[in-house]
């Protein structure tokens, strides 16, 4: 009898020991899993910050629209804390020598965690590195689109526009059809830039701009005439290029939103890897027409 009680006695205990302990073998196994991932969160951040160089260097450039470059600063700077944030949570649960039972949950949530925030914070990373890296802005020739002193375009070139809009258009379209699963917010932006010539007062267009800008009675100058050309300009490519993808099929086929922005930037220069700009210079009257998507 008293065999049969020590028994159930070892019994007990050895249930207490099993229930209150985890196997170590077993937790060690998860804690290298945990930290496998957590180096590719790592390796996710180091890739964050040579993206964010590429977009500061593109802004610099002019090679990015401000409200594009915003959004990526944005977005990189979001996704780089999650990151932070999950790597320190996890690196306690890596350091514990041994897993003690109120642990365990804490661990296996962890794994399960960081296996999920790790793809999707891929899919994130793919994503910008896929929009930085390419092309997301159209050069058009004012002298090819505009006659001189005038801000509309005629029939003719309105006719034959679409060899100007094409690059940017299927630049969109294959951007778009390899995230067909995200729903994509779509940014047009066309900045419109003027040369450092003298509008004539009287002239028709010096009385179309100055009534445009309307500053009280106040005489314009220069700069604030050529400023609003460059906007008028900037603007008519938009009305354009929305005519051009109306009917196009496959632009935008993930695209649930389409922002367009027109911004004229009058006599300041559009690239500043040009270094001999002069006064009336031609390459100073273009549209810089860039697009960039996000996801919603």
């Amino acid at each position: 009898m008293r065999t049969n009680c020590l028994y159930v006695l070892v019994a007990l205990l050895l249930s207490a020991v099993l229930f209150s302990c985890v196997p170590q073998q077993k937790a060690t196994t998860h804690q290298q899993q945990l930290a496998v991932l957590d180096s590719q969160l790592m390796a996710h951040s180091l890739k964050l910050k040579e993206l964010e160089a590429k977009r500061q260097t593109k802004q610099t450039d002019n090679e990015i629209d401000d409200t594009a470059s915003n959004r990526i600063q944005k977005y990189i700077g979001v996704t780089t804390t999650e990151i932070d944030k999950l790597v320190a949570q996890n690196s306690i649960l890596i350091g514990n020598t041994v897993v003690e039972r109120e642990d365990w949950n804490k661990l296996k949530n962890a794994l399960a965690l960081s296996k999920e925030t790790s793809k999707l914070i891929a899919d994130k990373v793919n994503f910008i590195n896929d929009l930085i890296n390419r092309n997301m802005v159209v050069k058009l020739d004012q002298d090819v689109l505009f006659e001189p002193g005038k801000y509309t375009v005629s029939s003719a070139v309105a006719q034959a526009i679409g060899k100007f809009f094409e690059p940017a258009a299927k630049e969109i379209d294959l951007f778009t059809q390899k995230y067909p699963d995200f729903p994509l917010s779509l940014v047009i932006t066309a900045k419109g830039y003027a040369d450092g010539t003298t509008i004539a007062e009287g002239s028709s267009l010096y009385k179309d701009l100055v009534e445009g800008i309307k500053l009280s009675g106040v005489k314009p100058d220069d700069k604030e005439l050529n400023k609003e050309l460059s906007r008028k300009r900037a603007a008519a490519v938009i009305e354009l290029f929305k005519l051009y993808t109306k009917d196009r099929s496959t632009m935008g086929g993930s695209v649930r939103n389409i922002i367009f922005v027109t911004e004229g930037k009058g006599e300041s220069l559009p690239s500043n890897k040009v270094g001999d700009y002069n006064l009336a210079d031609a390459r100073r009257r273009v549209v810089l027409l860039f697009w960039s998507v996000f996801p919603e």
